[in-house]
């Protein structure tokens, strides 16, 4: 008898196929993908659509509209830090204010005309002392008004769900909450 060629005839000839994932497979997976992409808890991702039923609109793209206007992902955006989680612990390291006033939450909302920038002590900081050269190059999003010289960002209007770009289908996010 010849042996099977692929690993795939050779799991069907011993019985053992794979189905393909339930409609509640595919929502926990794109909902546990959306979690570890903000870098936030099961609780946290239920508060924020729990905020985005309440207002008008689509659900799913208020949904990532308010976990975009979060102060470590606008960190992120705006190119102040490389990925999400290092944006996190600098918001946590009280690297930056918000308005002039010190800010330690990452998951602080920000408004527009919020103007975030890197503390006048934390300047110093070996991770900035490249920055101006990071910065030429980087394209921030278009509610992101970066002014490198003096360390800070501005949001200028509310981030929008096609700029957000995630790689999520939110719609099945949204109807894995609403089961």
């Amino acid at each position: 008898m010849p042996q099977p060629s692929s690993p795939q005839q050779k799991q069907q000839q011993q019985g053992r196929r794979r189905r393909p994932p339930s409609r509640y497979g595919v929502g926990l997976q794109e909902k546990q993908s959306l979690k570890k992409i903000f870098g936030i808890r099961d609780e946290q991702l239920k508060k924020y659509y729990n905020k985005a039923l309440k207002v008008k609109g689509q659900t799913g793209q208020t949904l990532i509209t308010l976990l975009e206007r979060r102060l470590d992902n606008a960190i992120f955006r705006a190119g102040f830090a490389q990925t999400r989680p290092q944006a996190r612990q600098m918001t946590t390291h009280r690297l930056f204010s918000v308005n002039g006033k010190p800010v330690d939450v990452p998951s602080y909302s920000l408004k527009k005309g919020d103007k975030v920038t890197v503390r006048k002590s934390k300047q110093g900081k070996s991770y900035f002392s490249s920055f101006d050269k990071r910065m030429q190059n980087y394209q921030s999003p278009s509610w992101i008004l970066t002014n490198p010289e003096e360390f800070g960002f501005t949001v200028t209007a509310p981030p929008t769900y096609e700029e957000a770009n995630i790689g999520i289908d939110v719609r099945v996010v949204v109807e894995f909450f609403a089961r």
